[in-house]
């Protein structure tokens, strides 16, 4: 008789920090944060280094990551009860949490998934191997912080295949752990393991102990100030103009200075550099003869208006310092993208996870943000429990690009076009 087990969540931890007001993290050299924060020294990456990595990138997962973040945000903005709110989620984050569990995958599991994630036609070795070399570009240089981690807890004796366990070492760095999921030590020790990939942002996921056979944890942290900050006497407050008309006051950030800009008839775009200028926060407003719900139907329908090079223009910047905070349930969200037998206790299939006689099946995938977007940079946190410059012509007057109204915005990194951050802020 064959055992039914639950993989009892898909956990992901993913952490976005740069120097909010309030956060202990100070500006400065990002190895002076690495040393602050404890983080594993990461070897910095010369250029040639960098072009070397950058020629063995498939810029196809990168597009499909992309992609079904996009999807992953239409699905959930689908759900009434998100539909009102803000909604920001990381792509990035949640297609690593679900390559631990794809390596784990055979069969018709394994083929929605691939499908669902845009992995397609694509062997197991060759995904691993792409997502290693885009980590690798991740972690190393940009001017900011960025720390990847991963982990399987499992319960004590269970036997999970060796195969696997390997594959997630070698590819992912992922720490193997024995745990028992069912009592207060192992959610102590998981919570804990948190609160250190996170530097504190994230204190714990669980408040009882998780149960099921395994765990699967990713954890993002990412800390980059702006490379021009914002005057904090220069920021004041306005009125910022909600979906339904009604307004709310909110302090804005002012500055004027060179960005890489571009608008179209029914919206405006910005790239906001952190560090070095690697990584920008992209914005997309939508103009007042336009709405949120038509952006996002432009970018859902195809998002690359917004993903090549902007010209540079000197703008007058408006941007709203912002806190948001949200939590989402998304096997249903990831079922109506066609990820369905993984949830199933009957049809899916983790033979190349599970010893044999053993059956697993995901149960839960929890996904909670945090951003906090100041003067400094971003600081942002969440947990999921499963360029090229041009010569433009100088304007007599600046642009002005007032963000007084909802928006759409991604943490995106210019050389691989990834975007680990994105989503729409209703309500700042």
């Amino acid at each position: 008789m064959r055992k039914r087990m639950v993989l009892s969540g898909l956990c992901l931890l993913m952490g976005l920090t740069a120097c909010a007001q309030g956060s202990d993290i100070q500006s400065g050299e990002p190895q002076a944060i690495v040393d602050k924060l404890k983080l594993p020294k990461v070897k910095e990456l010369s250029a040639e280094e960098r072009k070397e990595v950058l020629t063995k990138i498939d810029t196809g997962m990168v597009e499909a990551q992309n992609d079904f973040g996009l999807r992953l945000h239409q699905a959930l903005a689908n759900n009434p009860e998100y539909k009102s709110d803000n909604l920001i989620i990381s792509p990035y984050s949640v297609t690593q949490a679900l390559a631990l569990a794809y390596n784990g995958t055979a069969g018709g599991t394994a083929a929605e998934m691939s499908d669902v994630l845009g992995w397609k036609g694509m062997n197991v070795a060759d995904i691993n191997d792409g997502n290693r070399q885009l980590r690798s570009l991740l972690e190393n240089g940009g001017g900011v912080v960025l720390n990847v981690a991963n982990s399987v807890w499992h319960q004590p004796g269970l036997e999970m295949k060796k195969t696997y366990l390997q594959a997630v070492k070698d590819s992912y760095r992922a720490e193997v752990k024995e745990a028992d999921l069912m009592h207060a030590d192992a959610m102590d020790a998981i919570n804990q393991w948190v609160n250190d990939k996170t530097s504190g942002m994230i204190p714990s996921i669980y408040d009882k102990p998780p149960g099921g056979v395994a765990v699967l944890i990713n954890a993002i942290y990412f800390n980059g100030g702006w490379m021009d900050e914002f005057d904090p006497a220069k920021t004041v407050d306005e009125e910022f103009t909600l979906s339904d008309g009604t307004t709310q006051k909110i302090p804005m950030m002012k500055r004027e200075g060179q960005y890489s800009y571009k608008e179209g008839e029914s919206w405006q775009a910005i790239r906001i550099p952190y560090g070095d200028g690697r990584m920008h926060m992209l914005v997309v407003l939508p103009k007042e003869s336009s709405s949120m719900d038509e952006l996002q139907q432009q970018l859902w329908k195809d998002a690359s208006f917004w993903k090549g090079d902007f010209p540079h223009e000197t703008i007058q910047l408006g941007l709203p310092k912002f806190k948001v905070e949200q939590t989402f349930e998304l096997p249903r969200a990831l079922q109506s993208l066609g990820m369905i037998q993984a949830f199933d206790r009957d049809a899916a299939d983790f033979s190349a996870m599970a010893a044999d006689g053993e059956k697993f099946w995901i149960d839960k995938v929890k996904h909670k943000t945090v951003v906090d977007v100041s003067e400094k940079g971003t600081e942002a946190a969440a947990i999921t429990a499963v360029g090229v410059e041009t010569g433009a012509v100088q304007p007599t007057e600046p642009i002005v690009m007032n963000v007084d109204r909802p928006f759409f915005f991604a943490i995106e990194d210019r050389d691989t076009g990834t975007w680990l951050f994105m989503g729409s802020v209703l309500k700042p």
